[in-house]
Order: C-alpha cells, then sequence, then structure tokens
C-alpha cells in the first residue's frame, strides 16, 4: 500500500475556522501505513477493546477515525459515527441531551481549534453516569518534540495531560482511569523501532508521562444542588449575643 502524500493529509481544523468540522483520512492513513502510527494504533484498539466490552446502554457515539471500529466488543446496539451516519460541527451536535451512554474519542481535541468547546458538547449529550473514552497525542512526549518532522501533527495542537485534567475537573468529568502508550520515538522504518523496543518496557515505570500518546476513561459526573427550605432558613436567623457587663475594681493601696 502507498503512503500518503503530504499534500493529501487533512486536519480537523477547516481554513476559515468559523465552524470546527473535522477530516479523518490523513491521520487514518498515517495510523494504519506508517511503522510509530500502526504500533500506537494496535495498542490503543487493544485498550478500547477492553474496556468497552462491560459499558451498556441504548446509544453510542465514535467522534474520529470512522473507518476504524473503536467499539469492537461492546454491546450496545445503537451505534452512530460522526461522518458515516451524520456530518455535524462538534460544538453542535444535533443530538439530544443527556441521551448518549458511550462516546469513543480517539484523537480528535489535539485536531481542533477549541477542544473545550468541544467537552462541553460532549458532557452534554452524555447521560448521567455515562463514559467518554478518549486518546491524545502528549505534548511532552518523542511525538511533541519532533512533531516538525511528521508532516501530519505539524498544524496539530499536542495536550499536556495537566492541563487537560484541569479542564475535565471544571467541566465535572470525573477520571475512572487511563493509560499511557509508546515511548520510542517516531522513527519512519520498523527496524529502528524494534531496535529502541526496551523503551516501552521501562517507560510505564521510569517515564511514564513522556509517551507519546495517553487514553483517558471519563464519567459525566451530576451536581444535584440541596434546596433549604423556609423553616430551615429560620434556625439560621441572627441573633445578638449578650457579653454582659464588666466589673471594674478599684484597689486601694
Amino acid at each position: 500500500m502507498n503512503k500518503p502524500k503530504e499534500q493529501d493529509l487533512k486536519h480537523f481544523v477547516s481554513k476559515d475556522k468559523e465552524r470546527l468540522t473535522y477530516d479523518c483520512k490523513g491521520l487514518q492513513q498515517w495510523l494504519l501505513y506508517t511503522p510509530s502510527g500502526r504500533e500506537i494504533l494496535s495498542k490503543e484498539r487493544l485498550f478500547f477493546t477492553q474496556n468497552v466490552n462491560h459499558i451498556f446502554g441504548t446509544f453510542s457515539l465514535q467522534i474520529g477515525l470512522s473507518d476504524i471500529n473503536f467499539l469492537h466488543g461492546n454491546k450496545i446496539n445503537q451505534h452512530f459515527t460522526i461522518n458515516v451516519d451524520m456530518i455535524a460541527d462538534l460544538r453542535f451536535l444535533p443530538i439530544k441531551s443527556d441521551s448518549v451512554d458511550l462516546i469513543v474519542c480517539p484523537h480528535v481535541l489535539e485536531f481542533t481549534n477549541n477542544y473545550h468547546h468541544v467537552l462541553q458538547e460532549l458532557y452534554r449529550v452524555l447521560s448521567p453516569n455515562g463514559k467518554l473514552i478518549l486518546t491524545c497525542f502528549n505534548k511532552y512526549s518523542w511525538f511533541g518534540l519532533c512533531k516538525n518532522r511528521i508532516p501530519l501533527l505539524k498544524r496539530a495542537r499536542l495536550i499536556s495531560l495537566n492541563s487537560l485534567r484541569s479542564q475535565l475537573e471544571a467541566l465535572n468529568f470525573a477520571i475512572d482511569g487511563g493509560k499511557f502508550f509508546g515511548y520510542c520515538p517516531p522513527f519512519s522504518k520498523s527496524r529502528r523501532l524494534k531496535r529502541y523496543h526496551w523503551m516501552n518496557l521501562v517507560g510505564d515505570r521510569w517515564f511514564p508521562t513522556m509517551a507519546n500518546s495517553f487514553a483517558l476513561i471519563l464519567r459525566k459526573e451530576i451536581v444535584t444542588p440541596t434546596l433549604i427550605k423556609y423553616k430551615d432558613l429560620e434556625s439560621f436567623s441572627t441573633f445578638s449575643p449578650d457579653f454582659g457587663t464588666a466589673r471594674v475594681c478599684n484597689k486601694q493601696n
């Protein structure tokens, strides 16, 4: 199979930057037909398969990499894929609020011009305690260091795990799990990847936060405020404390 040419690689951000659209063809070809891409893809597909098989519900949604099935083994019957079953702006999904039980989002956030808006929309469509499983290329990794050498990653906005976690906490996403993938430099030849395979064996223990890619399993939390009745407010009524009067004793020598 022929490798993708640089002019054929398309990115998620449109030229006018008004609509938050995306196109996965360039990313899919890079993951399928390059040694570094295949190494990352094989580990991520195994992670998705191990974690989606025990999630149940009514509706599931896949966003990104539409030609690759990341819901293999899942028991949910009603499955929809963006760019296959519907074409929509990620900021305004034509989906009812609190209706989707599982969303898989492989490598979409780093190819959008404002992924915070995407997370807000995904939180809206997720049902209470619904699961969101996403993967991202790590900013502080070999991919981030050598991104200018990879045509696909030149325009990508790689995300650091700490900044992503702070935004997820602000949106009331609970982190139920995650994993790091790949610690080898992005070599273009397979024999070089095999030579440095030892880095994958020691990476999880010695430098896990420098992995080329990471995955997060998120759960939508609902904050339910406790209403205070009027009768309960009476117990918090203000009162003026009585400190009494101080006695002054004049001692005569």
